[in-house]
C-alpha cells in the first residue's frame, strides 16, 4: 500500500509538471477584443508568453495570424520575468520528477529523497504560480481607450492554476515524513 501511494504521489507531480509544460506552450494567456466581438473590423488578440495571435477576420473565414515577438527588448520587464519564471518552474519540476523517479527505484526506503523531490515540486509550483497570478492580476485591470475593449483569462492561465494545485498536492503526501 505504501508503494502505491508513493507512485500515485509521483504521478500527480508528473501530471502537474506536464501541465506546466503545456502552460508554457499555449499562446492563450490573455484574450482581448471588443466587448461583444461582433465587429469584424476590430481584431481579437490572444497574447501568450511566446507568441501573439491576431484573429482578424471574425465574420468571414475566421483566419488566424500568428507571430513571434520580434524583439525581447520591446517586451516589458514583467513579460521577460514571466518567461524566466516559467522556464525555471519547468526545469525545477523536471529535476523533481527525475529525483522522485530515482528515489522510488534505487532508494525505496530513504524518506529524505522523497521529501526532497516533493519540496522541489512545491518550489516548481510556486515558480509557476507567480507569473500565472501576475497575469491574472494584469488581465483583470481595466483597459483604457476610446473603444470598449475587454480582456479575459486564456486557457493557459487555468492550466497554470491546475498545475500549481497538482504540484502542491504532492507536498501533502510527503508531509508525513517530517
Amino acid at each position: 500500500m505504501q508503494r502505491q501511494l508513493e507512485l500515485a504521489a509521483l504521478a500527480v507531480g508528473l501530471a502537474g509538471w506536464l501541465c506546466s509544460v503545456l502552460t508554457r506552450c499555449l499562446a492563450l494567456w490573455k484574450v482581448s477584443g471588443t466587448v461583444d466581438n461582433s465587429t469584424a473590423t476590430l481584431p481579437a488578440y490572444w497574447d501568450g508568453v511566446w507568441l501573439e495571435w491576431d484573429h482578424w477576420d471574425l465574420a468571414q473565414d475566421g483566419s488566424l495570424h500568428c507571430s513571434f515577438y520580434q524583439s525581447l527588448m520591446s517586451l516589458s520587464g514583467s513579460f521577460r520575468t514571466w518567461r524566466a519564471l516559467i522556464m525555471a518552474a519547468i526545469g525545477v519540476g523536471g529535476f523533481a520528477a527525475a529525483i522522485g523517479g530515482a528515489g522510488l527505484i534505487w532508494f525505496p526506503k530513504r524518506a529524505q529523497v522523497k521529501v526532497f523531490s516533493g519540496s522541489l515540486f512545491v518550489v516548481s509550483g510556486i515558480l509557476l504560480l507567480v507569473p500565472t497570478a501576475w497575469t491574472c492580476h494584469h488581465t483583470s485591470q481595466p483597459l483604457e481607450g476610446a473603444l470598449l475593449l475587454r480582456r479575459d483569462w486564456g486557457p493557459a492561465l487555468y492550466l497554470g492554476w491546475i498545475s500549481f494545485a497538482l504540484m502542491l498536492a504532492v507536498s501533502a503526501r510527503n508531509s508525513k515524513y517530517f
